[in-house]
C-alpha cells in the first residue's frame, strides 16, 4: 500500500495535484486525473484516514453502544445479525461500524457522554433504550447524529427502529385465548428497558380484548435469562390456580421454564402451552419444539443503518430525508409447545 506522498513521487507531480485529483476537483485536467487514478489503483493507494479526519472533522465511523455482562449480553447471535445488517448498509456509504461495549452495571448515560465528547464516531446508534432515556435528550441537545434501536418516550421526533414485540404478544394472547386458555402467564426479565414496558401494556390490552382479567401474579419478572424462566415458573406453579399457558420473553427464559415444568412432571404441548416472543438460538434444540416468533434481524440492522445515514450532514447541508421510525414485524413460527386448553 502506498500513501499520497509516495503516489506523488511515483508520478513526479505535486502532492496538491494528486490530492485534488483524488478528491475529484474540477481544476485537474482529464489526462492528469486518469494518470493519478490509474496509478492509485495499480499501487494500492490508501488514504491517510487520520489526516483526512483531522481536515474534514469526520471519522467515517458509526458507533453502536452495547451493554454487556457475563450473565446477559446483547452481543449474541441475535444481535450479531442486526450488526451485520447495519454493516452492509453503512458500507454502501463508505462508512465503517465500530462497537463500543460497556458493562451493564455502568451508567449508560455517562458512557455515552464519554464516547460523544471524544468524537470517536460521526454518528451513534444506541441500544437498550429506556422508557425515559436521558441519552436521547442529550444527543438531540448536542446536535449529534444518532438512531435508536428501540422506542422511548424521550426526545420527541427522532430516528428509531424497533422490533414489534407488542404486536407479537397480542398475537400470542389471541392464539392462546382461541385455544381456550383463560390463565395466561407472562415471564419477563426484570429491568427498565422500554420494550418490556410495551410488552406488559400490550399483554394487558390483549387480555382485556378477550374478556380476561389481568392478574398481577401471572406476570413474573426475575433477573434474566434461564434463571428468570425457572424461578418465574416455580412461583406460577405454586399458585392455587396455576396458569395453563405461558408466554416467555425469549428462548433463554423458555429454557428455564422447560426445566421447571419437567421437574413438575409437566410437558409443553401436552399439559401446558408455551409460546416465546423470540425464538433465539438458545431454544432451537428444545423438545418439544418451541412455538415462537421470528423477525428479519438483518432488516432491523439495515433500517438502523439507513436511519443513521439519513441523520448525517453532507458538507454544509443536511439530507432532508423522511424521518425514519420503523417497526419491524414478527411472524409466529408453529411449533409443538402450544396446545388447546384441557378445561
Amino acid at each position: 500500500m502506498i500513501g499520497i506522498r509516495g503516489l506523488a513521487q511515483h508520478l513526479n507531480i505535486s502532492i496538491g495535484t494528486v490530492s485534488r485529483a483524488l478528491n475529484g476537483k474540477a481544476d485537474v485536467s482529464p489526462q492528469t486525473l486518469q494518470r493519478v487514478l490509474k496509478a492509485a489503483a495499480a499501487l494500492g493507494y490508501s488514504a491517510n484516514q487520520s489526516g483526512r479526519s483531522l481536515r474534514n472533522g469526520t471519522t467515517n465511523l458509526v458507533g453502536v453502544l452495547i451493554p454487556t455482562s457475563r450473565e446477559n449480553t446483547l452481543f449474541d447471535l441475535v444481535f450479531a445479525e442486526v450488526l451485520d445488517g447495519m454493516r452492509h448498509e453503512l458500507a454502501k456509504h463508505g462508512l465503517d461500524l465500530a462497537v463500543f461495549l460497556y458493562a451493564e452495571e455502568d451508567d449508560p448515560f455517562a458512557h455515552l457522554r464519554r464516547t460523544a465528547e471524544r468524537r470517536l464516531a460521526d454518528g451513534l446508534i444506541i441500544a437498550d433504550t429506556l422508557r425515559t432515556d436521558p441519552r436521547i435528550d442529550y444527543l438531540i441537545d448536542k446536535g449529534i447524529p444518532f438512531a435508536a434501536f428501540g422506542r422511548s418516550r424521550s426526545g420527541g421526533s427522532h430516528r428509531w427502529v424497533d422490533i414489534d414485540f407488542p404486536g407479537a404478544v397480542v398475537q400470542a394472547v389471541d392464539h392462546l385465548a382461541r385455544q381456550g386458555h383463560r390463565r395466561i402467564a407472562l415471564l419477563l426479565a426484570e429491568n427498565e428497558r422500554n420494550y418490556l414496558s410495551l410488552i406488559r401494556e400490550a399483554y394487558r390490552r390483549a387480555l382485556k380484548s378477550h374478556g380476561l382479567a389481568h392478574d398481577s401474579d401471572l406476570v413474573q419478572r426475575r433477573s434474566h435469562g434461564e434463571e428468570s424462566g425457572y424461578l418465574g415458573a416455580a412461583n406460577l406453579l405454586a399458585l392455587a390456580h396455576a396458569p395453563s399457558a405461558f408466554i416467555t420473553q425469549n428462548g433463554k427464559v423458555a429454557v428455564g421454564l422447560y426445566r421447571r415444568l419437567s421437574e413438575a412432571g409437566l410437558r409443553p404441548g401436552r399439559d401446558v402451552a408455551v409460546i416465546s416472543l423470540l425464538g433465539d438460538a438458545q431454544a432451537q434444540f428444545l423438545s418439544p419444539a418451541l412455538t415462537s416468533f421470528r423477525t428479519d434481524l438483518g432488516v432491523v440492522g439495515k433500517r438502523l443503518g439507513q436511519a443513521l445515514v439519513a441523520a448525517l450532514p453532507v458538507g454544509a447541508s443536511e439530507r432532508h430525508e423522511p424521518l425514519i421510525q420503523a417497526l419491524v414485524p414478527m411472524v409466529m413460527n408453529a411449533g409443538e409447545s402450544d396446545m388447546p386448553s384441557a378445561s
